[in-house]
């Protein structure tokens, strides 16, 4: 009842930490969403302020467009065929001619505008053309246009658009009376791409956007417009093209009577130049951080939780190490005590028996103290605690004594112990260590192997190393398990299925004393199908040098 409760609790504590781990991970996810969140709207607030700002800079094209072409082309331009019409009753063909070298400035250069000349009497309705030779189509729909116009016309000019022949047109026209009081409508047809001289030189006369909204440095450079006339045809264009996230896109409506009415003006601002007209700049996308921190989040927790099982499935195999320790000194103590007692009790009956009883009671001790010798050991490598006396030895007699030593403690149908043993060979070795060495493999093949089986045990020399081997005739190891077997606390699963006892630690502790010495552990396929555990250890020459640098990891 005792065990189970424990577990129970050790499993609900467990289960709790992931549980925490978890939420720990949710409650990240909901920071990290709410941080983008929060980095979405900070972003969708500064492209927001761009796109005011590219609003101000449309209606700054706008009306610079309009004063410019407007009050310095259009109206000069219109009033000067008014006058004409007024002083000589109509235009001719030097009417252009004289415009365009006339000694106002103003003037002159508004003529620039005009790609043809027209005037039409009201009286008949007939449309005359000066200078460029019209579209077929044009006579009679300027036409219908003009019969509407009164005088008041005149000088500020009527604009009339309409695409002719799939071509945008736009005329200006002014009613007015001739020397007889004749009543006449005149003006011009405006020349569509010379505007965008025009543009150019009311936008770059200065920054489109505000000095104290960009502290002087927003020059026109960093502003894109785009300026498109009634048959969406580009006649002006500023920058590489408006950046379509937040340009802005506006008519000019019928700003200064409707003289650019249909066309559009399109500006945005370069995000370059954000840091100086928004506060903190335009943010760039952290979506990749957010993704990355809460990736980096989660796969913290998730080896928190792989090291969390870790620790159980380690914690497990200890306790079914001191489980398995405690059945391991049970049995020789029960077996001590119990012919101790018949001796004390001199319950013996013969000489036999009580040399039986003693033979007994020493292999037990032996038993004991082999099991404590590996529970030392392995506690003082867990420790990283030196405790190794090396000096030079040969091993083919001191592994010969350990194999008899071992083998006097053997009674009955026990197995052999065949020793085939290479003279001559020396090492620097610990003799208890490799003492503990041999035992554990020699009680590894006792414990695995069948009762009546021939165990060898082999000296010999390769590629300069003493190569110790001992080899059973049980079932083997499995390929996939010959590296884990060497790791504390692990027993193949066949065995654990047995009634085969085992502490799990034997081969780790061999591997650490083989590791400590310098040298190499391995196991493969025997001869006779069994197991062979190899330990190779460097050798020693007659200078007491080694023969052999030791390996940095072992096989």
């Amino acid at each position: 009842m005792t065990v189970s409760y424990f577990w129970r609790s050790r499993n609900s504590r467990t289960a709790l930490i992931v549980l925490l781990l978890l939420i720990s991970l949710a409650t990240a996810s909901i920071l990290a969403l709410h941080a983008y969140y929060s980095d979405v709207s900070q972003r969708a607030t500064a492209e927001n302020v761009l796109h005011d700002y590219s609003a101000l800079v449309a209606d700054e094209v706008i009306r610079r467009s309009a004063v410019e072409i407007g009050y310095s082309g259009y109206y000069p331009l219109i009033g000067a065929v008014a006058h004409e019409i007024q002083q000589s009753g109509e235009l001719s063909a030097e009417t252009k001619t004289a415009f365009l070298s006339a000694p106002d400035a103003r003037l002159k250069r508004a003529a620039a505008l005009a790609k043809s000349y027209f005037q039409m009497d009201r009286s008949t309705g007939q449309v005359t053309f000066i200078g460029e030779e019209p579209h077929a189509e044009a006579p009679a729909w300027l036409r219908k246009g003009l019969l509407g116009m009164s005088a008041q016309h005149g000088e500020t000019g009527q604009v009339i658009r309409s695409p002719i022949g799939e071509t945008p047109r736009i005329f200006i026209a002014g009613a007015t009376r001739g020397p007889q009081g004749r009543e006449k409508v005149a003006g011009f047809e405006i020349d569509l791409p010379v505007l965008t001289q025009w543009f150019g030189a009311a936008l770059n006369r200065q920054p489109l956007v505000p000095p104290s909204l960009g502290h002087g440095q927003v020059t026109n450079a960093f502003v894109q417009v785009s300026i498109r006339d009634h048959g969406g045809v580009e006649r002006f264009r500023l920058g590489e093209g408006p950046s379509p996230r937040w340009a802005v896109t506006k008519p000019f409506g019928d700003i200064y009577q409707g003289i650019f009415s249909g066309f559009t003006v399109e500006t945005s601002i370069d995000s370059e130049v954000a840091r100086q007209i928004v506060i903190g700049g335009l943010p760039r996308s952290r979506l990749p951080f957010f993704l990355g921190m809460l990736a980096l989040n989660a796969g913290l927790i998730v080896t928190a939780i792989l090291q969390l099982r870790r620790e159980m499935a380690l914690q497990k195999l200890r306790d079914e190490f001191v489980s398995s320790v405690s059945h391991e000194l049970r049995t020789p103590l029960t077996q001590i005590r119990m012919f101790a007692e018949t001796l004390l009790l001199d319950r013996i009956r013969t000489d036999e028996e009580h040399r039986r009883s003693l033979e007994i009671i020493d292999r037990e001790a032996r038993r004991l103290t082999q099991l404590v010798e590996n529970v030392l050991q392995f506690s003082r490598s867990e420790r990283k605690i030196e405790s190794m006396a090396k000096e030079e030895r040969e091993l083919a007699p001191l592994i010969h004594e350990i194999v008899d030593d071992f083998a006097s403690a053997i009674h009955g149908d026990q197995p052999r112990f065949e020793c085939r043993l290479c003279s001559g060979l020396s090492a620097n070795v610990d003799p208890d260590a490799l003492r503990q060495i041999v035992i554990n493999l020699l009680d590894n093949a006792l414990k695995y192997g069948p009762k009546q089986q021939v165990v060898i045990v082999g000296l010999e020399r390769r590629d300069g190393m003493a190569s110790i081997f001992v080899e059973d005739e049980g079932p083997g190891i499995p390929l996939a398990d010959r590296k884990r077997i060497f790791e504390h606390f692990q027993r193949l699963e066949r065995d654990r299925q047995s009634a085969t006892a085992g502490t799990g630690i034997g081969l780790s502790v061999v591997k650490d004393l083989v590791t400590r010495h310098g040298g190499r552990y391995s196991v493969m396929t025997g001869d006779r199908g069994g197991a062979r555990f190899v330990v190779e250890l460097p050798l020693v020459a007659a200078d007491g040098v080694a023969l052999q640098e030791p390996a940095e990891e072992p096989r």
